[in-house]
């Protein structure tokens, strides 16, 4: 009689339990089936309850594909039609191009969409755990083909998102040229910092042409610093997580991603004003929570100023 007890007990345990990995796996698929049927909030919903497996790159890649679904990222619509409409001809043209993407248009600051797509992002750049994110890190942990799926759809999200802080924060028009759309701002901020001053006095703002024309969305106001300073880290780390992936993957091989190499080489060209002046360390922050806590610093605050002066205002004119 024990032993039949026993017998019974064991192929009890045996079938209700599950290995982790097997119950990943199998949320991961649910989660695909949901995505299939563009159920992105039931994706959602099933892979959060299972609680983030940072360093499970398949699951992570999954959850950050339900996040951008509820954002109504297409990738496929986003390789036919966003990514032939990028212009590297220039810094300017660049910057523009990616305003007026097809999702890039917002009507307010941080919509559902808007962070929806910055979550995404965060799922993937922080898939190792790491406090500090980049795709170098990523090879190390997920090996090149493992963190070349990574970086190309963090890549995807990243453009995205600096579209859409580009052309709301930037108040663009229907041909991205900043501060011609609906609102009054001509500025993405209000420039006290006397170098940024001369970027503006010196016009290479285009329509940026008073230190007083920012957006009030990014006012200074003390009601409103600190969402300020979170909004101007969101855009700058949108841009670096760009400049990262693009020089650390090769995308000459595979021909709906070649173009990447010319956005890397128009990008480097783009910044490089504002390496040369000493803001190296800013455009090297590719962590959100560590470019917050560096705008506590008033000398950091202040570059992020001038930074914005040259790469924003000068590189969408």
């Amino acid at each position: 009689m024990r032993s039949i007890l026993y017998i019974g007990f064991l192929l009890f345990f045996l079938s209700c339990g599950k290995s982790t990995e097997q119950e990943t796996a199998d949320t991961i698929d649910v989660a695909l089936s949901y995505l299939t049927d563009g159920k992105c909030e039931d994706a959602i919903e099933v892979l959060e309850d299972l609680g983030r497996k940072n360093g499970d790159a398949v699951y992570l890649q999954v959850l950050a594909s339900a996040y951008a679904c509820r954002a109504n990222f297409n990738e496929v619509r986003f390789i036919s039609t966003d990514i032939p409409a990028i212009v590297t001809t220039s810094g300017q043209a660049l910057m523009r191009s990616l305003s007026i993407l097809t999702l890039s248009d917002e009507d307010a600051a941080d919509s559902s969409d808007y962070l929806d797509v910055k979550t995404a992002m965060g799922v993937l750049a922080y898939a190792t755990g790491a406090t500090t994110p980049g795709q170098a890190e990523r090879t190390t942990a997920f090996g090149v083909r493992g963190a070349g799926d990574i970086g190309v759809q963090l890549l995807f999200l990243s453009i995205v998102e600096l579209g859409k802080f580009l052309n709301y924060y930037g108040n663009v028009n229907a041909a991205g040229a900043k501060g011609l759309g609906g609102g009054a701002s001509t500025c993405f901020i209000d420039y006290s910092d006397p170098r940024a001053q001369a970027v503006i006095a010196a016009n290479s703002g285009g329509a940026c042409n008073s230190n007083t024309g920012g957006h009030p969305d990014l006012d200074f106001a003390a009601a409103n610093l600190t969402k300020a300073k979170r909004r101007l880290c969101e855009g700058l780390v949108a841009f670096n997580t760009i400049v990262d992936v693009v020089a650390n993957l090769d995308l000459s091989g595979t021909e709906s991603l070649s173009k990447f190499t010319s956005v890397n080489t128009t990008i480097t060209a783009l910044r490089a004003p504002a390496v040369a002046a000493g803001l190296g360390p800013l455009l090297a922050l590719t962590s959100q929570s560590e470019c917050e806590t560096a705008m506590g610093d008033n000398a950091k605050f202040a570059d992020m100023e001038f930074l914005y002066s040259m790469l924003f205002e000068s590189g969408l004119q």
